[in-house]
């Protein structure tokens, strides 16, 4: 799932009057807060996820008072900025660690808000092959080991029966930076293969065992697009959006293979049952005929104690995002939009810190 903020060329101009830098539309500062009428400028990095969706939503931000000056970076690097105080917040497909909630404060002092949900999508390069590839949770984990190491290996080719598979070998590709696509990716491959769980486990920047990595989604989907016999891993609008990418169709957990898409990630999210207070949940290898096993959520994580003019812009921008009038926005993108029992729990947070 890439801007939550201004496009470049917006961007440099603001730059070059200083009206961005200081956030006023005078040079003033940005003290006076939305109230006012004032935009406050809102630095964010993090997730190249959701870097589309933020782009779609940075002019009705403006409108709420808060100008968000997005970089896709990278979730590792978001929370990374975001604690050390170098931005108000960062956007990250992994949540939080215990050590990063530490970092932060504690976690009464840190907020995780989801904002939409997306797949990560399994792509491959075999241009001859006519049939999409059938695969599985553990024969992703394999490959990913080095244990499989041909496309007609006996173990893919049971999961493809009548279908021809090259004798080729496969080029692994992964995320070469802090990635919180990486993380649901591998922590997909935990759930359903433990001897991954234990060799190498779920994270935003693992030990790959073997492979190459590219620099965010659009490195991966580049290195796959660029080498015949490649297998990768990119999240759902990349997937859509690069028509030379093939995308293999996974078997759930009711043993179905499905498709990635939007409907069958909203299915996945469809089968929670209850919504934890710090509002972090699991979409990986959810139980459902339809549901899609390789899903996520993108949070946006900032500290609750930023000044007030900050924090009231960023409460006031999230809580649009989380209405009906910025989730009807999502699909168009190629997310899918939060459950509305978990986004009505996320606008609850934010209203407990509106001052």
């Amino acid at each position: 799932m890439r801007g939550f903020g201004l496009l470049a060329g917006v961007a440099a101009c603001a730059l070059a009057t200083g009206c961005a830098e200081r956030g006023g539309p005078h040079g003033k500062g940005d003290s006076t807060g939305p109230a006012s009428g004032a935009v406050v400028r809102i630095r964010a990095t993090g997730s190249s996820f959701v870097e589309r969706m933020m782009k779609k939503w940075a002019p009705s931000f403006e409108t709420q008072g808060a100008r968000i000056d997005y970089q896709a970076t990278g979730s590792g690097k978001g929370i990374q900025d975001m604690l050390s105080g170098e931005t108000e917040f960062g956007c990250t497909d992994a949540p939080l660690s215990a050590d990063q909630i530490s970092k932060a404060g504690g976690a009464d002092k840190v907020a995780q808000v989801p904002l939409v949900m997306g797949g990560v999508v399994v792509v491959y390069n075999l241009p001859d092959l006519k049939s999409p590839v059938r695969l599985d949770g553990p024969t992703i984990a394999s490959i990913y080991l080095g244990d499989i190491k041909n496309w007609n290996d006996a173990a893919i080719a049971k999961l493809n029966e009548g279908t021809t598979l090259p004798d080729r070998q496969i080029t692994v590709c992964q995320r070469a930076d802090g990635s919180g696509t990486s993380f649901i990716f591998t922590n997909y491959l935990s759930a359903v293969s433990p001897d991954w769980k234990s060799k190498v486990g779920a994270g935003t920047q693992p030990a790959w065992p073997v492979g190459q990595g590219g620099q965010k989604n659009a490195g991966v989907a580049s290195l796959v697009e660029q080498t015949p016999g490649a297998i990768g891993y990119v999240e759902l609008s990349f997937a859509l959006e690069k028509k030379n990418l093939k995308s293999a169709v996974l078997r759930n957990a009711a043993g179905k293979f499905i498709e990635p898409s939007l409907d069958a990630v909203t299915a996945a999210a469809g089968s929670l049952k209850d919504i934890p207070d710090d509002l972090v949940v699991s979409l990986t290898n959810l139980p459902g005929n339809g549901s899609y096993p390789v899903c996520g959520t993108v949070w946006a994580v900032f500290k609750k104690d930023l000044k007030s003019d900050k924090l009231a812009a960023i409460v006031k921008a999230l809580s649009w995002a989380l209405s009906e009038e910025g989730q009807k926005s999502a699909p168009g993108e190629n997310y899918a939009r939060l459950p509305e029992a978990i986004a009505a729990k996320a606008k609850s947070v934010l209203g407990s810190l509106a001052k």
